[in-house]
Parts: structure tokens; C-alpha cells; sequence
């Protein structure tokens, strides 16, 4: 049997009876020794959900069929039989089903799924982040808010911040109050999402059929708010399991005759759902929203009129009248952050000539130069008067980029604030030059490659004058960096205000360190949440100390902190991958010639 008998113990007579013919119509299926009977259990479990609710067990099966029983049947727009698996996919999904093989399909459109757990890795990782994901909780929303950030061509509003931090801070109260119906329920009610209570709720149900608390607390949260139609839907579903349940039923004819009729996918109607003329129809396709990416943006742009900027000046008044002294209003204007100097800039032309600030949000580099909102896009080889003036970067540099321009940008920074900076190899900083990227402290991920620190003594810089400047990083990758046995004392008495995801430190050379004191450092500051991993790599120079890298790697590998797929910690040196694949290999040839 498919269904767990668990599961099918809890179930009433009536519906015992229907899972007991499907179970069999399975069983006479799988006896044949026929190609195409993974594709016909699909099809039997598909004409049972025409007339039951039914379990995601079933659901589970049908991916199995489709996945190994029988490879051609796969979803693509060329296979014949892509509408049956499209139906299918949607059956399930109204089944309250929802399974990460098949949730691409409702990742757009009407039916995107608010859930409390969001995409897997593979999905989200590699593809764009809506402002629509930022603004109900779930487990991986600080990630999707620093991703949004760096995508973006402009500054997120403080609207969305706040809500971020009001979801961020309401998702452990949620997922602590799992195991309390009715304190779980509240809890999405302060989310003050329709669609995400609804999706959350459904969702549970569908992992909890039997669970008639909830679905009473859901049918009494749809009548309160009037969401008579949807009521019916519900009731038809709750009928189609519960099918020994008269009582519900009476309320769902009862409902029926007070607030339908209602189109409902089900086969076997009821004599009440007749009478409301409730005929079997193909549900119309529902428009999907439209998304626009970077790209096709960027498209649709006419080229940029240099003009404009001859032109700015031409209705420019010397001689403005303000509330404020003249000399207040310059300090202002001096001391403003990049949100208070936009905002004065669009109120009047005097305050950006006063102080000619261009506010860039995001610089990186593509096919072409271009403006689009507060972003700034040059070539590879753009031309040096390409690049503004007194560029004031507020966001990212270069995060989504392999290459920076062939020009020496630095100059070109009235000041930066970015919290996403991505230097890759070609740029060659001193560490004063770093410090003006990231001396403001709010950077959340630095990446840079290939580059040799060094201070206005000409002498390399040690790791923790440069993690002194970042104590709100959470990605980290650095080369050529120096450790000393002071390094680990000075990294564990430092106040981070975040959790590291990942750490790359290549090129590490300098002496020997005390080992324990730097695991006490990645342990207090690693990230610590359900879902989240923290991948720790360092790379030290052929010249450093070998015995001490050997010990520490032992060390690392013997530590319990780090002994799971999501908390890893690599000790490598520079070159030695390479040459101990090729001993391994060396090592099995000779094997086999013995």
C-alpha cells in the first residue's frame, strides 16, 4: 500500500473504502510488466483526485513514476505529454500539495506560493529576487533582502526595510509556535498577508489531512473575513475527505444555497452543487505577471543625452532664499547622508551645485554603458570620462560582475558606502584605498581577489586590522593575508553584529597561532540558524609553517563543531590539491598493475 497505514487507520470508513479500490487498481497495474505503467498509476491517481482529496503520499508516488519508471515522461513543452503533466501538477497543487520538484511552475503568477520555507538553493541562488519575496517571513529572507539589494538599481525604500525587520523578527515566533494550532494561527494573522496565511495553512493540511482543528479554524477565519466563495472551495475539499462528516456538510449545502454558485473541478458533484448549477469546466488559463528582468530593461532604454547636463544649469538661480542660514545649509549638505542628499538634490538644482554628488546606488560593468535609476553600468573599456565626478556609491560595486573597467575608478569616489563590494583580480589597493571602501563599517560581503594589502609603511596588513572594519560582514574572501600568533586573541575580543555565512582566505602567511582561540572565534560568530550553512576555507602559502598546517587541519577535522555538511571548516595549502590528486591517481594504477 501506497498510504502509510498510520495514516490510513485515522481515515473514516467511506474514504477507507475509495483508498481501498484505488490501492488495488495500483497493485493490478504494477503486476504488469508493461513500460508505460508508471504513466498509467500517474493517470489512476489522477482520476481519484477527480473525485476525493487526496493524500500527498499519492503525490510522492506520481514523482517517482514520473522521474524513474519512465524517463521520457518528463515535463517539456516538446513532450506529448506535458499537458497530462501540467494537469496533474495543478491537481496536485489544489490538493494542497506543494513539492519542490514541481513549485517552479507557481513560482510566478497568481498562484506564487507564499511559504514559510522558501526556494531550495539551486533555484534562488541563480535566478532574480522580486521585491514580493522580502515581504512575508520566511527562512531565508535576510539572504533574499541582501540579494534584492545587490540586483536593484536603486536605493529599497525604508518601507521595505522595516517590513523585512518585522518579518525577520516575527519567523522564529511562527516556527516556535508549530506544535500550538492556535498560537501559530495568530501569529500568521500578524503577518497581515491574506495569501501567506492562506498558503501556510493550506500547506499544513496538506501534510495533516486528518488534523480537523485546523481545518475548522480556517473554514471560521474565511467566514469572518466574508471570503464566502473561497468558503465553498474549502468545504468541498474538507466533504471529499471527511466523506462520513454530515454535520460539516449540512454547513457546506446550507452555505452553498446562501453564497453560490461556484466553479468546482470535481467529477462527483453533490446533488446541492448541481442545483447551484455548478457545471464541470475547464478552468480558464489565469494571466501570469509579468517580471521584468535587468536585461529586457535595459533593452527598452534610448541613449543617454549628454546634453542634459549642459542644460541642468540653464534655470539654475544663484541667489536662493531658504529658511535656514546659508551656512547651516551647507553644513547640511556636507554632512548629509546619500537618502538626505537625494532628496535635497531633487528639490532644487542649487544643492547639487553646491556639492556635485552623482548618487550611484549600484556600479558594475556589462555590454554597454548605462544609466538606469540610481544605477551605473560601464564597459570594460570605458573611457576615463565615462566615469562622474564625486560618484557617491550607496549600495554595490561591482557584485554581479567578473570585470572592472580598465580605468583607476578610486579617484572618481566622493565617498562609499556600499555593503556589497566585489574587487576582482586586475585592482591592486593599498589599505588606506580598502579603507575608504569599507571604512564606513556596514559592508555585509567583501570579495576581494588577488590583491596584496599593504600599509603606508609598506608592510602587509594583519587579518584583524582589516576585520576591525567590517563587523557587520557576512561573506568574506580575501588573498594574501597576514596571521600572527596575535590574530586569534585580537578576532575573539572584537563585537560582531552578524553571523558569518562563508569565509575564503587564501594566500595566509605570517606564524604559527594558537588554534583553539581561532576555532572560539568562527564558532561564536558562524551563522546558527535552521537551514543556513557556514562554509569556512583557508589557503596558506607553501611557506608557511608545515607542521603547524598539518595539526591545525587534524585539529579542524577532529573539532565536533564542524563535523556536519552544513558547518565545514578547509585547511588547505596553495598548489598541494593538484599534486595529491595526482598521487591518488599514481597510487591506483599501481594497485591495479599489482
Amino acid at each position: 500500500m501506497i498510504l502509510s497505514k498510520e495514516f490510513y487507520d485515522k481515515c473514516g470508513l467511506s474514504y477507507q473504502k475509495v483508498i481501498d479500490e484505488l490501492e488495488q487498481k495500483i497493485a493490478e497495474i504494477k503486476k504488469c510488466n508493461d513500460a508505460t505503467k508508471g504513466k498509467k498509476i500517474v493517470l489512476a491517481v489522477y482520476e481519484f483526485s477527480k473525485r476525493h482529496l487526496t493524500p500527498c503520499e499519492y503525490w510522492e508516488h506520481c514523482l517517482e513514476c514520473i522521474k524513474y519508471n519512465n524517463p521520457m515522461f518528463i515535463s517539456s513543452i516538446y513532450n506529448e505529454n506535458y499537458k497530462l503533466q501540467s494537469d496533474i501538477t495543478k491537481h496536485a497543487y489544489y490538493h494542497f500539495f506543494l513539492n519542490k520538484d514541481w513549485s517552479e511552475r507557481f513560482y510566478w503568477g497568481s498562484n506564487y506560493p507564499k511559504l514559510d520555507y522558501f526556494r531550495s538553493d539551486s533555484y534562488w541562488l541563480l535566478n532574480t529576487i522580486y521585491e514580493r519575496d522580502l515581504y512575508y517571513p520566511h527562512d531565508c529572507l535576510k539572504l533574499c533582502l541582501h540579494k534584492f539589494e545587490q540586483q536593484t538599481t536603486k536605493l529599497p525604500s525604508k518601507d521595505l526595510y522595516k517590513r523585512c525587520e518585522e518579518m525577520m523578527s516575527l519567523y522564529p515566533k511562527i516556527k516556535a509556535a508549530i506544535g500550538d494550532i492556535d498560537e501559530w494561527f495568530q501569529l500568521l494573522l500578524k503577518v497581515n498577508d491574506d495569501k501567506y496565511l492562506k498558503d501556510n495553512v493550506e500547506y499544513r493540511i496538506g501534510l495533516t489531512l486528518h488534523d480537523v482543528k485546523l481545518w475548522k479554524i480556517y473554514i471560521n477565519y474565511l467566514k469572518q473575513n466574508g471570503q464566502y466563495k473561497y468558503l465553498l472551495g474549502i468545504y468541498s475539499k474538507y466533504c471529499r475527505f471527511f466523506l462520513d462528516d454530515k454535520e460539516i456538510k449540512k454547513e457546506y449545502e446550507e452555505a452553498m444555497y446562501e453564497h453560490g454558485p461556484v466553479h468546482l473541478p470535481w467529477k462527483n458533484l453533490f446533488e446541492f452543487e448541481k442545483g447551484c448549477d455548478m457545471e464541470e469546466v475547464e478552468d480558464p488559463e489565469e494571466e501570469e505577471e509579468e517580471y521584468d528582468t535587468q536585461s529586457s530593461d535595459e533593452e527598452d532604454l534610448l541613449p543617454f543625452d549628454k546634453s542634459i547636463c549642459r542644460r541642468f544649469y540653464d534655470t539654475y538661480e544663484v541667489d536662493q532664499e531658504f529658511a535656514l542660514p546659508r551656512p547651516i545649509i551647507l553644513y547640511v549638505l556636507k554632512n548629509a547622508g546619500h537618502r538626505v542628499l537625494q532628496k535635497l538634490f531633487m528639490s532644487c538644482k542649487y544643492f547639487f551645485k553646491k556639492q556635485p554628488t552623482p548618487i550611484c546606488y549600484r556600479l558594475r560593468t556589462g555590454p554597454r554603458e548605462i544609466y538606469k535609476d540610481e544605477s551605473l553600468t560601464l564597459k570594460h573599456h570605458s573611457k576615463e570620462e565615462s566615469f562622474p565626478k564625486n560618484i557617491y556609491i550607496t549600495g554595490s560595486i561591482f557584485c554581479i560582475t567578473h570585470y572592472p573597467p580598465w580605468i583607476d575608478f578610486l579617484p572618481k569616489f566622493y565617498r562609499c558606502e556600499a555593503k556589497f563590494i566585489r574587487l576582482p583580480s586586475g585592482i591592486q589597493l593599498s589599505f588606506d584605498e580598502l579603507k575608504s571602501l569599507i571604512g564606513h563599517g556596514g559592508v555585509i560581503q567583501l570579495d576581494i581577489d588577488r590583491c596584496i594589502l599593504k600599509d603606508e609603511k609598506n608592510e602587509c596588513v594583519a587579518l584583524e586590522k582589516i576585520m576591525e572594519l567590517l563587523p557587520n560582514i557576512e561573506k568574506l574572501s580575501l588573498y594574501n593575508v597576514k596571521i600572527t600568533e596575535k590574530t586569534p586573541y585580537a578576532l575573539t575580543s572584537m563585537k560582531f553584529n552578524s553571523k558569518f555565512h562563508c569565509i575564503f582566505i587564501g594566500l595566509i602567511f605570517g606564524e604559527p597561532f594558537d588554534a583553539q582561540e581561532f576555532l572560539k572565534f568562527l564558532t561564536v560568530n558562524k551563522i546558527d540558524e535552521p537551514y543556513q550553512s557556514f562554509h569556512c576555507t583557508f589557503t596558506f602559502c607553501k611557506e608557511f609553517n608545515a607542521d603547524f598546517v598539518q595539526n591545525l587541519k587534524k585539529f579542524m577535522e577532529g573539532c565536533s563543531t564542524f563535523n556536519e555538511f552544513d558547518f565545514t571548516v578547509d585547511i588547505d595549502v596553495d598548489g598541494d590539491e593538484n599534486e595529491e590528486e595526482s598521487g591518488d591517481e599514481f597510487e591506483t594504477d599501481s594497485n591495479d598493475s599489482d
